[in-house]
């Protein structure tokens, strides 16, 4: 066994149960390699207890890399089974006490196993097993048995919002308390004319950080707007006593002068200055004698005013945040069971921490002895909380926990996880203090036992060395950017592999610019170093990286230019592809029929062209013409434009047969059909598969977008819209096609996209521009959240905001560092480094993490050439042998019951329509049903049963319909009664918005009477639950009395139900 591929890890013989390891390494080191040799250890092993499939579970965060971690378990497995005298059978003989040929055999009955018992094979994302855990423990968390389950919280919280506007001025919202919730609302300068779009990002921001911890947002304990307004009065009386005293106008800054006068607590706090109060600095030499003492005592006052102000500023918020929690429940329970992601992890980790390990087990059917986690450093607090039970459960008896991680890699927290779990794991190991705040590890007799990977296997030597001095030189020596190093950046150690050494190019280059949206000189720059590197490496080979989504439409729009292939995720967008563009366009026309600029883009786009043969330019002129008129027919005058695009196109003579046979029914039905349904019937009213082939793979992307969404509550083209109306990551995932592996093209993606993998050449661009800060800050305690907003400057003189503000900006550097030592730990063999910076004419008032960078260049790249490679060819998936037998025998089911259902439908309709006005004469004045129910049945039958394309037996159906209808207890449903009311297929909506249609309903003085017909076999035990809901809904909507029954037509019998 060589040095290079010696396990670091401890043979079987060497491991004592329970224990715990943690495996720290840096970028390159081959983490997830040593969590599959872990995890083939333990599988081969006979020393290792409770070792079955089902008894390991591997976690990771992303299934890209679970896909990933089992391929190489596979492999690593199918290697040593096919061949005893492998590549990876020294490396196992090392790891476990078994002989080359019982390795050899027990490896082969490994793969069979695996494939055969393929679901308890559990390498997954934790997002996964969470859900696996929720779905078996549904009744104890009081969930729906098949929720659907989302990422996102932006259509829930649109249904909620709407849902809880709507009941302004009903008994629960009072639309007294809503005019208080605007009264009280920050003033601003930038106050939003509809508060509706700041609810909801606020809303949406309480959301996620509920879902970081287990507690729950929290009004600050009294009146705050009371003891804000007393305050501010205070501090406007000090300011009026002051301006009396000093007398002198001009001394006082005009901005704060304006805010006292105007009574705005916003503006005069905004305009307020800590080191010179409300008065002008520019005029210092002039202030009276003892200023300082006058500014010093109002200046005590402000603190106050601001630490008060920074706890009532979202007060209003929170206020109806209560309201808005109880309406999102509702719409996650509506017409589809929704459960967010969060939901889940703080749902189980209450009922895990009450002491439910066992009885989880119980529910899994399984119990779990070993724990290996991935990616550790990007555990979130409330799965921790979820698996750290479970793992302490285990190494109470002789189980194991095997966690991997680099906390220099922690550039997730905008997604909720917490680097800080990680890193009390380090300073555990690295000191032995228990930490009982993350786990618990009594009964290891070792305790947490710590392995640094030393040896990076990505990466040359030059590129390692300048990453060395980058961080544990530069940035070491930069206490104003690094701060307290908590993960490691200043501190670490890492080797290449000898024969690298002195490998590798690293080239730096700063460009300065007046714009930073001036494109030329980027991209001669980029474009120089991709052409620079094609000359050696493939195109697959090369990744420019950049930091925000905007940036990677210019960078794939300069090299497709240049005639080099490019793909990123932005670039297999559909929304970017024309036909999908006219899709939406209609859609925004379908939801508001007004909008005349999406319906002028949809008949000038290119599927109306292709569907209907006319002519673009055509369209173009009737677009212009109808906004100045058109001559008629038969009088040659000019008649006047409705106002609406639409509705000219549907009056006019030659366009009208085009709006009848393409148009009118998605515009008729759009409201009334589910989205996934609208979109169909537009695909097939378009011919869009058959006009557009070679955009097939994007039409069917987007009909499976509307498809995810619709399930998840975007119910209508409206909600749809604002969803693919979105920028960020998750939405942009949504309307995406996955990049095939085999495609020959320069990668182009965001910094954290790269993470956990690497190219031959990164080319990194990097722009000297920040965000706006989000004054929005967050303090928990005893499980209560409270929410304050703080500006830099209350934080500097405020002892009670300083902490909470420098809580998340250290969060926020530490983010910004790490996501820096991702991108420069890309690269294999060249690196480079483009900064895009603005010519700036004073120097900067704080040094940003750009200003680490100078222009330089070290090593060269290695004398090699590219090759002809050729792009992979995909794999070429066989036709399956054609079967008839197998597919008549399959087909004759669906026929039936396609059958069977349309059976049941004819007859609902028949006894809707012979019952419409009561047992007795019609309006078309034929006999009562009494008298002559079979000819009556017959003529509906001969109404209604030509629509279906199936041959029925009409003398049976008849019959069973006449023998029903004179059943003692079916007849009074249908006699005229003083005052009855008789409703059929009458459409009710519940509490929740869910839409439910019965069959017939009969409304007496004292008694609401509901029928549900059924063809078929009896099953009152699956129906008399359907029963009892339509029972409560028509309880509270008359406010009677209600009984029902279920009315088994082809049986001819009747069977009752009550509501209790």
């Amino acid at each position: 066994m060589t040095e290079s591929n010696k396990p670091i890890l401890d043979k079987d013989t060497d491991l004592k149960f329970p224990h715990a390891l943690l495996i720290s390494a840096s970028a390159g080191s081959g983490k997830t390699y040593t969590l599959a040799q872990r995890y083939v250890q333990f599988l081969l092993s006979n020393k290792v207890p409770g070792n079955s499939l089902q008894n390991i579970l591997a976690v990771t965060f992303t299934n890209n890399a679970a896909k990933e971690m089992k391929v190489r378990i596979l492999k690593w497995l199918k290697e040593l089974a096919l061949d005893k005298n492998c590549g990876k059978m020294d490396e196992t003989l090392g790891l476990v006490s078994l002989s080359r040929e019982e390795i050899h055999k027990r490896a082969a009955v490994l793969v069979e196993r695996v494939i055969a018992d393929y679901s308890d094979f559990h390498v997954q994302t934790i997002d996964s097993f969470l859900a696996r855990v929720m779905a078996a423990s549904v009744d104890e968390l009081k969930l729906p048995l098949n929720p659907e389950i989302t990422m996102a919280y932006d259509l829930l919280i649109d249904l909620a919002l709407y849902s809880m506007f709507a009941r302004i001025g009903k008994p629960d919202l009072p639309a007294e308390t809503v005019d208080k919730f605007l009264a009280v609302l920050p003033k601003t300068g930038s106050y939003p004319w509809n508060p509706a779009e700041r609810v909801k990002e606020n809303f949406n921001s309480f959301l996620n950080q509920e879902g970081r911890t287990e507690g729950v947002i929290a009004s600050p304990p009294g009146d705050s707007e009371a003891l804000l307004k007393a305050k501010f009065g205070e501090v406007l009386k000090e300011c009026a006593v002051v301006r009396q005293r000093y007398a002198r106008p001009e001394l006082f800054k005009e901005s704060s002068v304006a805010a006292i006068e105007s009574g705005t607590l916003t503006d005069f706090l905004a305009s307020y200055s800590f080191t010179y109060g409300i008065l002008n600095g520019v005029k210092k030499k002039n202030f009276p004698a003892g200023w300082e003492a006058d500014m010093e005592n109002l200046g005590g006052m402000v603190i106050g005013l601001a630490e008060l102000n920074a706890a009532a500023y979202y007060h209003p918020y929170v206020g109806m945040y209560g309201r808005f929690k109880a309406e999102l429940e509702r719409a996650k329970h509506g017409k589809t069971d929704v459960i967010h992601i969060n939901d889940i992890a703080k749902k189980l980790s209450a009922y895990v921490n009450a002491g439910n390990v066992p009885e989880l087990y119980l529910k899994l059917g399984e119990r779990i002895s070993h724990f290996m986690i991935d990616e550790f450093q990007d555990t979130n607090r409330l799965q921790w909380d979820v698996i750290r039970p479970l793992v302490e459960e285990s190494l109470s008896k002789t189980g194991s926990l095997f966690v991997v991680g680099d906390i220099k890699q922690a550039i997730y927290m905008f997604r909720n996880a917490d680097y800080k779990i990680m890193r009390g794991f380090l300073d555990l190991a690295e000191t032995g203090v228990p930490d009982t705040a993350h786990i618990s590890l009594e009964p290891l007799e070792d305790g947490l036992k710590l392995i640094n990977l030393p040896v990076n296997y990505r990466s040359d030597g030059e590129i390692l060395n300048y990453v060395n001095g980058l961080f544990r030189e530069k940035l070491k020596n930069s206490p104003e950017l690094i701060g307290e190093d908590l993960t490691e950046l200043t501190s670490y150690s890492q080797s290449v592999r000898p024969e690298r050494l002195k490998h590798g190019y690293v080239k730096t280059e700063i460009l300065e610019l007046e714009d930073l949206s001036e494109p030329d000189r980027q991209k001669e720059s980029l474009l120089r170093a991709v052409r620079g590197a094609l000359e050696r490496y493939p195109l697959n080979e090369i990744a420019i990286l950049v930091e925000k989504n905007k940036r990677i439409e210019p960078v794939v729009e300069w090299l497709t230019e240049a005639g080099i292939p490019a793909a990123s995720l932005g670039s297999l967008d559909i929304r970017k592809r024309k036909v999908v563009a006219e899709l939406l366009a209609y859609l925004r026309f379908l939801e508001t029929p007004s909008d005349d600029l999406s319906f002028a883009a949809f008949i000038t786009g290119d599927i109306f062209t292709a569907l209907t043969g006319l002519a673009r330019g055509e369209m173009r002129d009737f677009i212009f013409q109808s906004r100045i008129g058109r001559k008629t027919q038969d009088t040659g005058r000019k008649t006047q434009g409705t106002g609406l695009l639409y509705a000219e196109f549907r009056n006019h003579p030659k366009y009208k047969e085009y709006w009848n046979k393409y148009l009118d029914e998605p515009f008729r039905k759009v409201g009334h059909l589910p989205l996934y349904e609208l979109v169909s019937l537009i695909y097939g009213s378009f011919k869009l598969f058959e006009n557009f082939p070679y955009e097939a793979a994007f039409l069917a992307r987007f009909l499976d977008a509307a498809a995810s969404l619709g399930a998840e509550g975007a119910a209508s083209p409206r909600s749809f819209i604002e969803y693919a109306s979105g920028t960020d990551e998750d939405k942009a995932a949504v309307f995406a096609i996955a990049l095939p592996e085999y495609l020959d093209a320069v990668r182009v993606m965001t910094f954290h996209k790269s993470k956990g993998l690497g190219f031959s050449v990164v080319i990194n661009l990097m722009y000297d521009e920040h965000d706006r800060n989000d004054p929005m800050y967050f303090e928990e305690k005893d499980g209560e959240i409270h929410v304050y907003h703080i500006t830099k400057s209350a934080a500097e003189v405020s002892a009670r905001l300083r902490p909470v503000y420098e809580n998340k900006k250290a969060d926020e550097k530490i983010q910004d560092l790490n996501v820096l030592y991702v991108i420069s730990t890309r690269a294999r063999h060249e690196l480079y480094n483009l900064i895009i910076k603005k010519v700036r004419k004073t120097a900067a008032k704080e040094a940003g993490l750009l200003d680490l960078f100078e222009t330089s260049e070290a090593g060269k790249p290695d004398a090699r050439e590219p090759g002809d490679r050729k792009p992979s060819k995909a794999v070429e998936i066989l036709p399956a042998g054609v079967r008839p037998e197998i597919r008549f025998e399959a087909l004759k089911p669906t026929y039936t019951s396609f059958f069977e259902t349309a059976e049941g439908e004819l007859v609902h309709e028949m006894l809707a329509y012979a019952a419409s006005a009561g047992y007795g004469s019609q309006d078309t004045g034929h006999k009562s049903q009494a008298e002559n129910p079979g000819s009556r049945l017959k003529e509906l039958y001969s109404i209604f049963a030509p629509k279906y394309p199936f041959k029925f037996n009409e003398a049976k159906i008849v019959k069973t319909l006449a023998d029903f209808l004179n059943l003692p207890e079916v007849r009074p449903w249908f006699k005229d009664e003083k005052g009855r009311e008789i409703l059929t297929e009458a459409e009710f909506i519940d509490k929740t918005g869910a839409l439910f249609r019965m069959d017939r309903v009969i409304i007496d003085k004292d008694l609401v009477t509901v029928i549900d017909f059924k063809t078929g076999g009896e099953n009152t035990g699956k129906y008399a639950p359907q029963m009892k809901n339509y029972l409560a809904i028509i309880s509270e909507v008359y406010a009677k009395p209600a009984k029902g029954a279920l009315a088994y037509v082809d049986l001819g019998k009747v069977t009752e139900v009550n509501a209790s």
